[in-house]
């Protein structure tokens, strides 16, 4: 008889996280660092990875640089030796965080990207072990997704792959079902997420409020009381249903 999984056994996978205060969901984070096409696109002008919050988070605070490069050496070795006991583990630990937060939505990446196609497949087998939780993967990895699908074929159906844009004010990238793109002086494509609308007791600012709220120095936005970037009740980014999604540049 195998020995019951426990919590911390489970984090020889890398960490499941729940410290995305913003997002109404469990995630999973690894090195910005590390990202492929990312790595390429944060050096051009204009692209989606121009601004990385998470490269800059990274290269300022030591501590979250060891947890995401940690989580990415833990996923890469496992899913490379033993991919069932990775989605295994990963699984057990979004059943267990997911709970306490009474949200059955899981991110995968909100910071780094898949790095091979045994990657995506591991995460695959993880969402098929939850079949009670959406799980949605932003990805600039095109190619990995359309690899996977070549190989494997369909992805589950609780499983929202988004194929982001490469470009700020580019269209939604060809040959998939679910995108995302950036938009700053063209019009949104599809949805517009107002997350950076939506206060954190769920409440979306009109749009004269919020231009208001944008002339406010930071002194007086802190003593607002506003806190925006909040997800609210909208679960459009794990819908399949919702062909694109358009984040303002931010």
């Amino acid at each position: 008889m195998q020995p019951k999984l426990t919590l911390k056994a489970s984090h020889e996978a890398g960490k499941i996280s729940l410290g995305n205060t913003k997002m109404p969901s469990t995630t999973f984070a690894i090195s910005a660092l590390h990202c492929n096409v990312g790595g390429k696109l944060i050096n051009i002008k204009g692209s989606t990875c121009s601004r990385c919050y998470a490269v800059k988070l990274q290269k300022l605070r030591p501590s979250v640089n060891q947890g995401w490069t940690a989580n990415l050496l833990k996923a890469v070795a496992m899913i490379d030796s033993n991919p069932a006991l990775w989605a295994k583990m990963v699984a057990f630990q979004i059943v267990r965080q997911s709970a306490k937060i009474g949200v059955n939505h899981h991110r995968w990446f909100d910071s780094g990207d898949l790095q091979s196609i045994a990657m995506l497949r591991a995460i695959c087998m993880a969402a098929e072990l939850t079949p009670d939780h959406d799980h949605w993967l932003p990805t600039r990895e095109a190619k990995i997704v359309k690899d996977y699908r070549k190989q494997y074929g369909v992805e589950p159906s609780n499983l929202c792959i988004r194929v982001s844009a490469t470009m700020i004010d580019d269209a939604p990238i060809a040959g998939h079902e679910n995108t995302s793109t950036v938009h700053s002086k063209s019009d949104p494509s599809g949805k517009a997420c107002e997350a950076y609308r939506t206060n954190i007791d769920g409440r979306v600012l009109s749009a004269d409020e919020h231009k208001t709220f944008k002339r406010l120095t930071k002194v007086q936005k802190k003593d607002s009381g506003i806190d925006l970037g909040h997800c609210g009740d909208c679960r459009d980014c794990w819908k399949k249903s919702v062909p694109n999604i358009s984040y303002p540049l931010h």
